[in-house]
């Protein structure tokens, strides 16, 4: 039982802390791409939708053939997946991750329409126009479909789309069959739903498991495991596939490429992470590879996903989406930002020096990369950054962070991929780059956090899983060697969630000496590793997102909006933060620097 006398409570209360230093994270991420001819000047655009984390999305409407840029900033929302040019008249969007928008751009005058949305949705994936004139979009959390009016500016929820309760993704929606709308399913259970327009029924279509594999005007093609099915989209009857093959994709002249819209002139442009480029599908293999450019606006500052410091105190991060990097020196106020550290779409989660190099683990890939900031950036050969082994396709989201090891060599906690609960530990040793991973250490358990000390790993589990509702059972606190033997197991009693970890350096309190402090819940729970035993557990209060060791003794911790401290087996209140802190270093001069939002603060 906690002991609320280890809670300083004589203090007066204190201000906010942290002194703002720059919002240095800054880029792009290219969630939806259309085309269309504007009518403000009769030319045909280009039109991307970029999500900013933690701050307000933004269009960005690109002239195809000189370049030229504009910017339209979104009413709300940080960005948004759907983007559906009605009748090069008015331009629709549908938001993430927050509200789940829909927003109506008059293409003439650029004025919005009053946003619309659905209170119980936060995504809206893809946008249709069905037979009878009217859109349709799937969304994120309630796998629903919606219906909107164009003559009447009207959006309805015509009802879910899955009877699995557990399928939270109505992704994405298709309007190719006469009098219905396809809606994929997942992803709990994927699945597809017709929904009838004329009679507003859902009902199932297609084998167990089925998913789009690709459709078009005549033809759809569905996947279900291993099997292959073509329907005519006229009556829906099956197609033999000598009859209808499955189209070869175009092959795009760069990996990394997403987003191919074809133009007028049969041109097609192309997204490639902070850039863009427009090829010839016609184009011989000996022609050089057409030129990438850079978006023509500016990026803006985004969400701080992961903050270290290296060995010169400089800053490094990675932003909360768009797969990008930065550095930042907070003496000189020099920032950088990357292009894509890798292929895969995501964010970076995990990020550690060993030596000179940095190394990083990222969603959505399962990916491990390393970089040497002395080299030049040659990402697109694969060069530096480098892509290493990767854990994909059983895992994908490095939700466990990342740290050096007890042998000196990168370590990673993963979630399992998209519809499955489950949880790995992957090594990537620093000097011949060879991947190994521990898989399921606790099985159908996601790795919530990894820690380390001079002796051993640490890591918690608990019940997230992708695209799927949180399960409740008993979770685990784990100790590994430097081989990935398990030497211990702790399972809490259900209903308690173990966290954040940290590695305590001694101290002079009793409890909390030579421990490593776990987040449980709205508590801190101190563990002996020469004993493996618990100590008296410190109410916090309110759920911990982030625990910082301190050199000079001490632990931070960053709960909700309030800042405390550790140590001398005292817990004190060192006031408010500027906003949730999920990411926080000390550089080896000893100052702490922290992030809230898209600004690093220096403590």
């Amino acid at each position: 039982m906690a002991d609320p006398t280890n809670v300083n409570k004589a203090m007066p209360a204190a201000p906010t802390v942290g002194t703002l230093l720059a919002h240095p994270c800054r880029n792009f991420n290219i969630l939806g791409v259309t085309t269309l001819h504007d009518p403000k000047d009769g030319r045909q655009k280009i039109v991307l939708s970029s999500f900013a984390a933690g701050s307000t999305g933004k269009l960005i409407f690109i002239d195809a053939e000189n370049g030229a840029g504009e910017e339209i900033m979104l009413p709300g929302d940080e960005g948004a997946w759907a983007l559906y040019n009605l009748d090069d008249q008015r331009l629709l969007v549908g938001t993430c991750a927050r509200s789940g928008y829909l927003h109506a751009l008059e293409l003439a005058d650029r004025e919005w329409l009053e946003p619309l949305r659905d209170p119980n949705e936060t995504y809206i994936w893809n946008l249709c126009r069905g037979s009878n004139g009217l859109v349709y979009g799937g969304t994120y959390n309630g796998c629903v479909l919606l219906r909107y009016d164009p003559t009447s500016h009207r959006l309805d929820n015509v009802g879910r789309a899955s009877p699995n309760k557990d399928n939270l993704y109505s992704r994405y929606v298709y309007s190719e069959i006469p009098g219905k709308i396809l809606v994929a399913c997942g992803m709990a259970e994927m699945h597809l739903t017709l929904y009838d327009l004329a009679t507003g029924a859902f009902e199932r279509f297609g084998p167990a498991h089925a998913q789009v594999k690709q459709i078009s005007a005549d033809h759809l093609w569905v996947e279900a495991g291993d099997t292959m099915t073509c329907y005519a989209t006229r009556t829906l009857a099956e197609v033999p596939l000598d009859q209808a093959p499955l189209p070869e994709p175009l092959p795009a002249p760069y990996s990394g490429s997403r987003h191919e819209q074809p133009l007028g002139d049969g041109r097609i442009y192309a997204t490639r992470g902070q850039e863009y480029y427009i090829f010839s599908p016609t184009a011989s293999a000996g022609e050089p590879l057409p030129p990438l450019a850079a978006i023509p606006t500016e990026r803006p500052p985004t969400r701080v996903h992961t903050l270290i410091a290296d060995s010169q105190g400089k800053l490094w991060g990675a932003s909360g989406f768009g797969q990008t990097i930065f550095s930042y020196d907070p003496d000189s106020g020099t920032m950088w930002n990357s292009h894509v550290v890798c292929d895969q779409g995501g964010e970076v989660y995990g990020m550690a020096f060993s030596g000179q190099r940095l190394f990083m683990s990222a969603y959505s890939g399962g990916d491990h990369i390393v970089y040497d900031p002395a080299l030049p950036w040659e990402q697109v050969s694969n060069h530096n950054p480098r892509t290493l082994q990767s854990v994909f396709p059983d895992y994908i989201r490095p939700e466990g962070r990342s740290v050096i090891g007890p042998d000196g060599h990168f370590w990673t906690g993963w979630l399992a991929r998209y519809g499955v609960y489950g949880g790995a530990i992957s090594r990537v040793d620093v000097d011949t780059l060879e991947v190994t991973v521990w898989k399921e250490l606790v099985p159908e358990q996601a790795v919530m956090a990894i820690a380390a000390d001079t002796q051993y790993l640490y890591f918690t589990t608990g019940g997230a899983g992708n695209g799927l509702p949180s399960k409740e059972e008993p979770f685990a606190f784990g100790v590994l060697s430097s081989d990935g033997s398990l030497l211990h197991q702790h399972l809490f009693p259900k209903g308690r969630h173990p966290g954040q970890i940290v590695t305590s350096p001694a101290q002079t309190g009793a409890s909390t000496q030579g421990s490593v402090i776990v987040a449980v819940d709205d508590e801190l729970w101190p563990f002996d590793p020469q004993h493996f035993t618990w100590g008296e557990a410190f109410p916090v209060g309110t759920g911990v997102n982030c625990l910082l060791a301190l050199a000079e003794g001490g632990i931070l911790v960053f709960a909700a909006e309030n800042l405390w401290r550790l140590a001398a087996g005292q817990l004190t209140s060192l006031g408010t933060l500027p906003g949730p802190v999920r990411a926080a270093t000390q550089a080896p001069d000893g100052r702490i620097y922290f992030a809230a939002g898209t600004g690093v603060y220096q403590l």
